[in-house]
Formats: structure tokens, C-alpha cells, sequence
């Protein structure tokens, strides 16, 4: 837009400078979580996502491998549409917009960046899982509700987050950098916005 490109200095690689060096760094977190989770669901559904999902493979080899695909989850492939929406906003919020507002941007636009953080909680943080074999027992079906913790090991009224700050220590170096930058994030954020310093 004209107002955009003359007044706000909007345009591809415009935001470029190094003046603007802290913005990047203040937006290189939001950069690097939006493209692995971009990266783990391309590596994870390459055919899916070649084809954009409108075609199945006809092959005894193919047909084994969609059935191995899990049907919900970070990788099930009803999640393609948001993984190219958040990788489109992702690129283009990168080479053509201030890029301060890229972390607002993809954080209320598009649900990706939560759903990939929690599943790297759950698939990577050993706090998360069941090591007891006396409490493992098999998942219920997907399709039947189930009113149990997703943490069998776990109080079901006790908030996974919760504990895993209680547990800061004991937690894998990825859960403290995940929950340390929401956390530092969400306070420094709450504090300057309020006291009308430069934050997005």
C-alpha cells in the first residue's frame, strides 16, 4: 500500500539495517520455532505435503505408510493447512514487514507455534513420561473420550506446566528454553507495553 511504503518504510528487505538488530533478536525465537516446526512436519509427511494432500499413494508401500501416519497430533496431516498458513506468514512477516510484529503476528494468527511446543514437551521432556512399569498401561482408543490424564504418572488435577516449573532443574534443557522465553517473554512484554516502551 502506498501509505505502508512511504510513510512506515514497509517492502521487501526495507526492515533490513543494523539499527534493527534488537528487533531481530527479539523476533529470532518466534524465526526458529515457526521453521522447525515447519521443517519436523515437512521431514515427517514429505509425500503429504509434496502433493499438498490431494493425492494417496496407490502402492502396497504407500498405503502401509498413510496408515502409520498418526491420525491427530502435530503430524497427522489435517495440520497442513495451518503448517502452510503459519510457514506463509512466517516468510513473508520475515523479508517484507517490521519484524518486531512478527511474534505477534504468528502468535495471533495462526495456533502452529502452541501446538509445536507442546508436542515437543510431550514427545521430548522425560518429566512428561510414565517411566513406572507398574502405572504404564496401553492409551485409550482415539476416538473415545477419555476423562484421564494425559500423564498417567501425574495427579489429573494437577497443570503439567505447573509442575514442570516446580521441577525446573530436573526438566531437559528444551522444556527450560521453551518455557523460559514464554515466561520471559509474557513479563517483560506485560512491563513495558504497560509503561509505553518499544515491545510487540
Amino acid at each position: 500500500a502506498y501509505i505502508q511504503d512511504t510513510y512506515w518504510n514497509v517492502g521487501f528487505l526495507r526492515y533490513y539495517e543494523v539499527k534493527q538488530i534488537p528487533n531481530f533478536l527479539l523476533a529470532a525465537p518466534t524465526i526458529m520455532l515457526g521453521s522447525w516446526a515447519a521443517w519436523c512436519y515437512v521431514a515427517t509427511n514429505p509425500w503429504h505435503c509434496l502433493t499438498l494432500g490431494l493425492a494417496r499413494r496407490e502402492t502396497g508401500r504407500g498405503m502401509a505408510d498413510s496408515c502409520a501416519k498418526p491420525s491427530v497430533g502435530f503430524s497427522s496431516p489435517a495440520v497442513f493447512v495451518y503448517i502452510v498458513h503459519s510457514t506463509a506468514l512466517l516468510i513473508f512477516g520475515t523479508f517484507c514487514m517490521h519484524i518486531q510484529v512478527l511474534t505477534r503476528l504468528l502468535g495471533s494468527s495462526s495456533p502452529v507455534l502452541y501446538w509445536f511446543s507442546a508436542h515437543l514437551l510431550h514427545t521430548h521432556e522425560p518429566l512428561l513420561q510414565d517411566k513406572e512399569p507398574s502405572t504404564s498401561r496401553a492409551a485409550p482408543p482415539l476416538d473415545e473420550p477419555s476423562s484421564e490424564s494425559p500423564f498417567p504418572a501425574w495427579n489429573g488435577n494437577e497443570n503439567p506446566v505447573l509442575r514442570l516449573l516446580k521441577n525446573w532443574r530436573q526438566s531437559s534443557v528444551l522444556t527450560q528454553w521453551l518455557l523460559g522465553y514464554a515466561l520471559s517473554y509474557w513479563l517483560l512484554g506485560l512491563a513495558l507495553h504497560c509503561n509505553f516502551f518499544p515491545w510487540t
